[in-house]
């Protein structure tokens, strides 16, 4: 038995058939099929029951798939622990990023940290400010990227790049040929916008509200900035996004509101529990501190 028969066998399970695990797995049906009958040859046990379009495990492959769920968890938290007193950087990362950061900036930035670190595993979780909040919360994320400053107990947050937010229209639009608009002027245009957990319309309603004092419906609602400045490029009348959503896509015009509604990304985070996650966060650090010089 090896730790990729157990891998195979679990995928199975999870992915619910042998052609499932094996895209998953990037190898063969037959390769697949080959290790499951190692591991019940080594077993003395039929783990799937026969003739299950989906394979379904029998009593004994039950108990052998929590058995494998934790012979695969403490080797990984194996592998940590030797880490943490090694010179080697292993482990997992999970961020949990709103729309814009998870969209247009942590790309380029996770590709250069995992070139440093191959064996750190990072992963994205990307929706919106306050589902990025709860997930680090109820502890589904070891960092949050996000894009208003809602403080959580027992966190830390801190400022993570700057943005501006602007509005885009049509290039037909009347406002297509002004260099910038007071953001009082967005009463009465139809717009495409974010969904209410947004920190990019958090930020801009509070501002329209204390100069218009009321809220303004938005139309069309979408979980990301890329759909936003898609609808607005397909007809809708405008949206409110940041600069770096609206500069990618030829077909829409982004205007200044005047003055200028900029806000920051607030990196949000608790208890480095692991080595990958506290090398994660200084990272992170060190190149926010040197955008911003």
């Amino acid at each position: 038995m090896d730790f990729r028969e157990l891998e195979t066998f679990i995928a199975i399970v999870e992915k619910g058939s042998i052609s499932a695990a094996a895209a998953s797995l990037g190898v063969s049906q037959p390769a697949v099929s080959k290790r499951v009958a190692r591991l019940e040859k080594e077993m003395g046990a039929s783990l799937f029951a026969k003739g299950h379009k989906h394979s379904a495990l029998t009593s004994e492959g039950s108990v052998f798939y929590k058995a494998a769920l934790r012979i695969l968890d403490c080797r990984k938290k194996t592998k940590i622990q030797i880490a943490e007193i090694s010179e080697d950087l292993y482990g997992s990362v999970t961020i949990s990023a709103s729309s814009i950061p998870g969209d247009y900036i942590l790309p380029a930035l996770l590709v250069e940290f995992t070139e440093r670190h191959p064996g750190v595993d990072v992963k994205v979780k990307v929706s919106d400010s306050q589902s990025a909040l709860e997930d680090l919360s109820d502890r589904k994320a070891d960092l949050a990227i996000v894009g208003t400053d809602r403080s959580l107990p027992g966190f830390s947050s801190i400022p993570f790049m700057n943005d501006e937010l602007v509005l885009v229209v049509g290039k037909q639009h009347p406002f297509a040929t002004r260099k910038s608009v007071p953001i009082d002027e967005l009463a009465g245009m139809k717009l495409a916008g974010r969904s209410s957990g947004s920190g990019t319309r958090h930020v801009w309603e509070k501002l329209y509200k204390s100069r218009c004092s009321s809220s303004k419906d938005i139309a069309l609602q979408f979980g990301h900035a890329l759909a936003v400045v898609n609808a607005v490029a397909s007809g809708a009348e405008g949206g409110v996004v940041s600069r770096i959503a609206a500069e990618s896509n030829p077909n829409v015009v982004a205007v200044d509101f005047d003055p200028p509604l900029t806000r920051p990304f607030y990196m949000v985070y608790g208890l480095c529990e692991s080595k990958a996650v506290e090398t994660l966060v200084s990272f992170m650090i060190d190149k926010a501190e040197h955008k911003e010089g």
